[in-house]
């Protein structure tokens, strides 16, 4: 049952977005099909030459189309699962026309690559492999650009690779198509033949193949048997066959294949949908000309398994009734091969030896097929009553897709600018200024000697200001925040040099949640303590609580290496709202940091309350409590009154650069009458 809806799912977002990206294509085909209107009107007043112009103009529009489509198809996905489009588009590109080129499948007029199928193929194969590896554009400004190019090297070469296996196994399909085609024996100039003759056709058709191509030695014998039956009938030396390929042309590819002229018929007949409708009006001009990609992928109708049904059916049905027609002397045998781009009717006047029943017959036809269409195309688009309510959730849902994505074209491009600008501001405090670290005493009530400081990143401008560390949200944003932590590991332990490392003094290093999660940190912090000549009993890491959350199985692993090395680890700022009791009993940290915030309350009983059972905590877990934040005399009593021997805040000291951190330690006093502070 969850496979049939996730299926499900997966089947509504494919007609969905290939709705989608068939619609943004929609003036390059309106434009093509004026183009054609007007070269065939030029070339009916006798104006061949510029008629011939505007063909050639429409065939570059028509060739052009695939490459479009496949733009376009890669563009939206890419936008749509927030992976900049710049990355995918080169990777589509090239698939399709390494797969195309090669196995012949271009235009014989513009020599571009002109299959439909494959350009969407193209676009979504690329686009998850860009997806799935979350490719970012190179940006040089980026601290972390080296790295990003290689990776982007090697995820290149790795989907050549794959360009050159799927080129390799289209050329493999392409032959053993060529070899089912051998075998297939189609005869449609018999009854029974031309139904299998036409089922073929409908059925490739459906899902992107040009039956036409895949069948093309059936077509060219029938071709040719007709132009020979024709030619004998007019000398008078055989019966004129009612089978032949303009009986074909005529009567069973009005619209295109699958007679869809009775589907756009339908959809306008009948249609609630305001995108039906507009797609369906801006097909009609092809659709007069026989040219139904409009309709086969903007539906979609290619591997729609409800709208297949009736596409290959009508033909058939089609068939039945015009042989029948023929057969019983109701209408001329077809005396002619009509070029396939003849608009219907007219094609029924000319292919039936200017016989108004030959139009007649292809209205019948037309009726009968969209009698067949009506219900398999109103279920598609939700008029029964239990899938009406979830299809104009979907509808809504398709507009709010169309809406977005048009509109985070521009938010995406402004995106990519503000990041720009962001890596250029980071780019520029690397180069100018620098980052240096201050540190804040964790004070021991109980006398105890030694003192531990956290350590805190800041940075200094050229003009030797200070400024707040809100720096770190342009890392959090370029996704640099592993490069900004291995920095500060780095600057701390060089500062730790210069420090008198007595057995009770530890430096504690804020790390974030993506560094923490990274299975190559413990590595990192062991390379650089060795570098460095510092014991890693002087070393204390804090996480937040929000770490522990996100990827808790390597987290869980590095704390447990970590501790074995003999480095202390702490949970940051714990209460402000991430963590709860169990990960303390999960995890074993050595400390627990309560947050600031949890003293914001201490003047009412219930706050008192929950602070001073947060303080039991260290019984339950066996960890070292530190309380955050402590700024007034009454905080730091009431702390010591909870049992918590180790305070930090400015009540002790702020922040300090690393020679008044020194300083600070070696003037601090700790009384043993009141512990009090005094300097």
């Amino acid at each position: 049952m969850r496979k049939s809806s996730v299926l499900k799912s997966y089947y509504n977002e494919y007609i969905r977005d290939i709705s989608v990206v068939f619609l943004l294509l929609l003036p390059l085909i309106i434009c093509n099909a004026i183009t054609l209107f007007v070269g065939y009107g030029l070339n009916w007043v006798k104006f061949s030459d510029l008629a011939n112009i505007f063909f050639y103009f429409s065939n570059l529009l028509i060739g052009i189309y695939p490459i479009a489509l496949c733009l376009i198809t890669s563009y939206y996905i890419a936008t749509k699962h927030g992976v900049n489009a710049m990355v995918v588009v080169p990777y589509s590109l090239l698939l399709f026309i390494a797969v195309s080129v090669p196995n012949a499948l271009v235009s014989a007029q513009t020599g571009l690559p002109n299959n439909p199928l494959i350009a969407l193929l193209a676009a979504m194969i690329s686009a998850i492999c860009c997806i799935s590896f979350r490719l970012f554009p190179l940006d040089p400004s980026r601290i972390d650009f080296v790295s990003t190019l290689y990776k982007h090297v090697l995820h290149f070469f790795c989907f050549l690779l794959l360009t050159v296996f799927l080129a390799k196994f289209t050329t493999i399909i392409i032959e053993l198509s060529k070899e089912v085609r051998h075998d297939i024996s189609l005869n449609p100039l018999t009854f029974y033949g031309g139904l299998a003759y036409q089922f073929f056709l409908g059925l490739l058709g459906a899902i992107g193949i040009n039956g036409h191509n895949f069948l093309f030695r059936a077509k060219q014998q029938l071709f040719e048997n007709t132009q020979q039956n024709i030619a004998d009938w007019q000398a008078g030396d055989a019966a004129l066959n009612i089978l032949g390929q303009g009986f074909y042309d005529a009567f069973l590819s009005m619209g295109g294949s699958g007679n869809t002229i009775s589907l756009l018929l339908c959809v306008l007949l009948f249609s609630k949908e305001r995108r039906h409708i507009t797609l369906a009006l801006s097909a009609l001009p092809l659709v007069i000309f026989n040219i139904n990609e409009l309709l086969l992928f903007g539906l979609p109708i290619i591997f729609n398994p409800i709208l297949i049904v009736p596409f290959v059916v009508v033909p058939l049905v089609s068939f039945v009734v015009v042989y029948s027609a023929m057969t019983i002397g109701l209408v001329n045998p077809v005396s002619t091969i009509v070029d396939w781009m003849t608009p219907p009717f007219i094609s029924g006047y000319i292919a039936t030896q200017h016989s108004f029943s030959g139009v007649v017959l292809q209205l019948v036809v037309v009726i009968i097929g969209i009698a067949i269409y009506r219900p398999f195309y109103l279920y598609f688009v939700g008029q029964s009553e239990s899938n009406n309510m979830a299809i104009s959730r979907q509808h809504e849902l398709g507009r709010s897709t169309l809406k977005s994505f048009l509109g985070d074209v521009t938010q995406a491009m402004s995106s990519y600018i503000s990041k720009h600008d962001i890596s250029r501001r980071v780019s520029r405090m690397l180069s100018h200024g620098e980052f240096i670290m201050h540190y804040q005493p964790q004070v021991y009530l109980n006398n105890k000697p030694g003192f531990s400081f956290e350590s805190l990143i800041r940075y200094k401008d050229p003009d030797g200001k200070l400024l707040p560390p809100l720096f770190i949200q342009d890392f959090q944003q370029l996704g640099a925040m592993k490069q900004l932590d291995q920095m500060v590991i780095d600057l701390v332990l060089v500062d730790m040099q210069k420090m008198p490392l007595t057995p009770n003094c530890k430096v504690a290093i804020n790390i974030s949640t993506e560094t923490i999660s990274d299975k190559h940190i413990v590595a990192y912090i062991v390379e650089r303590l060795s570098f460095y000549n510092i014991s890693p009993l002087h070393l204390e890491i804090e996480i937040t609580e929000e770490a522990i959350i996100d990827n808790d199985k390597q987290v869980s692993e590095n704390i447990a290496v970590l501790q074995a090395l003999g480095i202390t680890v702490a949970i940051d700022d714990f209460g402000s709202g991430y963590a709860s009791f169990p990960h303390l009993l999960k995890f074993n940290f050595d400390k627990v940091k309560l947050d600031r915030s949890l003293l914001f309350n201490i003047d009412n009983e219930r706050g008192k309350n929950l602070y001073q059972l947060l303080a039991k905590i260290s019984e339950v877990t066996g960890c070292v409590l530190v309380a955050e934040g402590v700024e007034t005399q009454a905080e730091k009593q009431f702390v010591q009154q909870c049992g918590i021997d180790i305070c930090q805040g400015f009540y002790f000291a702020k922040p300090m650069p690393l020679n008044d951190a020194l300083a600070w330690s070696k003037t601090v006093t700790v009384t043993e009458s009141s512990n009090d502070i005094t300097v």
